[in-house]
């Protein structure tokens, strides 16, 4: 992922040059970045995930559709919020983006109070996402140091097994299982019990409170 206090970017993507104007007003106004695309396949060809920022597009687009996008960018994990603005917002179309994560849907000609709000929710959402994103990376960097003999062992401890239980079911000693559980320790840099449980449910939750 990049640098958190990187710079957000507005993707415009909408063949339309009166829109792109009005749009990349308000992104200059908020000291954000604007690109312009007119096609999906023109986007998803200069896009990389991770990128900061959020997604303005139309339904309808030459070659990819603006759902079909949508529905491309679902899969990333840290995947940039949609807004639809289009003059054609057909019921069913409205209610199958907003169903599936679109942060708005805003009729053409945009009012620029409701599209700046939108922006504004929009790239609020990417900060947070991203935010949790590189806490449950670190997270999951300090589990991925285990081997798959230290994991067995650290499952069994987040159960709240005794050593003696471990050495049982795993057909260990008692002292294989205790020198496990040190390395378990020293590579996630828990000192407790407590604490390895709540690093193993941080790395589980996608909540930014855990």
């Amino acid at each position: 992922m990049k640098l958190m206090h990187e710079t957000p970017t507005v993707f415009l993507v909408d063949p339309d040059p009166r829109f792109a104007l009005v749009v990349d007003r308000i992104a200059a106004q908020m000291k954000i970045n604007f690109k312009q695309f007119s096609t999906a396949e023109d986007f998803l060809a200069a896009y990389t995930s991770g990128t900061p920022g959020c997604i303005i597009l139309e339904f309808r687009l030459l070659g990819i559709s603006g759902i079909e996008l949508q529905s491309r960018l679902a899969t990333d994990p840290v995947g940039l919020p949609l807004i639809f603005a289009t003059a054609a917002a057909e019921l069913p179309f409205v209610v199958h983006v907003m169903q599936h994560g679109a942060i708005s849907v805003l009729e053409k000609p945009v009012s620029e109070l409701a599209l700046w709000d939108a922006v504004q929710q929009a790239i609020a959402r990417n900060q947070r996402v991203r935010r949790i994103d590189a806490k449950h990376s670190g997270v999951r960097k300090r589990l991925a140091r285990l081997t798959q003999k230290e994991r067995q062992v650290l499952e069994l401890i987040v159960q709240g097994n005794a050593n003696k239980t471990i050495a049982r079911t795993l057909r260990l000693s008692i002292r294989t299982v205790e020198t496990r559980r040190h390395h378990i320790f020293r590579k996630t840099g828990t000192q407790s019990v407590a604490e390895l449980v709540r690093l193993v449910i941080q790395s589980e939750s996608r909540d930014e409170s855990s």
